[in-house]
Formats: C-alpha cells, sequence, structure tokens
C-alpha cells in the first residue's frame, strides 16, 4: 500500500491512486476507525495463512519441518502487524457480474490529515449519490 493517497474525482469516476471505480455503481461510502480487534483479526488470518501454506507444502520434507508453522504464523502476524493501517475508507460497491454488492476498502491510512480527507471525500460522495 502507498504512504500517500491520492483521490480524484469526477462526475463519472472516482480514482483513488491508480485504481478508477465508475460513480453509477457506487452505493455509499464511509470511513471507518479500525480498533485493535480488527489488527487482532488480521494477525490471526494472516498468520494462520502462511502457517497452513508452510504445513501443507513443507510438512515432512526438511529437518525440523515440525516448526515451520510456527514460524511461519510469526511471520504472517508480524507482517499484518507491521502492516497495519488506523484509518480505511470503504465504498459500497454494485458490481456488474453476479458478485452483486460488497464493501470495498479502496484506502487505508494512519494518518489524522488522511481522515480528514476521506471524510471530505464520503461527504461528497454521499451528495452525488443522493442527487
Amino acid at each position: 500500500m502507498r504512504k500517500s493517497v491520492v483521490i480524484k474525482q469526477t462526475p463519472t469516476h472516482l480514482c483513488v491512486n491508480d485504481d478508477c471505480y465508475a460513480m453509477r455503481n457506487i452505493v455509499d461510502a464511509s470511513v471507518e476507525a479500525l480498533t485493535w480487534k480488527d489488527h487482532l483479526l488480521r494477525m490471526l488470518g494472516l498468520g494462520m495463512l502462511t502457517a497452513s501454506i508452510l504445513f501443507f507444502m513443507l510438512a515432512g520434507e526438511l529437518p525440523y519441518a515440525e516448526y515451520l508453522p510456527a514460524v511461519g504464523f510469526a511471520a504472517g502476524a508480524l507482517l499484518a502487524l507491521l502492516t497495519c493501517e488506523k484509518y480505511v475508507l470503504r465504498i459500497e460497491y454494485n458490481h456488474q457480474d453476479d458478485t452483486g454488492v460488497q464493501w470495498l476498502t479502496i484506502a487505508k491510512s494512519g494518518k489524522k490529515t488522511d481522515k480528514v480527507l476521506f471524510d471530505q471525500h464520503v461527504a461528497q460522495l454521499k451528495r452525488l449519490l443522493v442527487s
């Protein structure tokens, strides 16, 4: 994820860094402040993912292979902890295929100034969506 967030809004598209979303498909938008529970859940998820990959791919092939899932869990949890951000900008996006409507995180930041920027863009988006 980039350190700086660049948001460009036109009447037809919302562009965040290099990703663009059609305005006609955006249903709602919100800014959320993530809590320690969210970060803990992400740490557990990435830890379990890396541990299971190491367990299924390398179990029994290497000496000390029984310790690799624990090392993988610790590495995944540490990676999640190092890449966590406090504020997220999310949109509810209506996909054109069978996926339907789902919430997408389009930007993350740990800076209070970016939260203010996110709030401003959410207010603009909601004004455009109502009209």
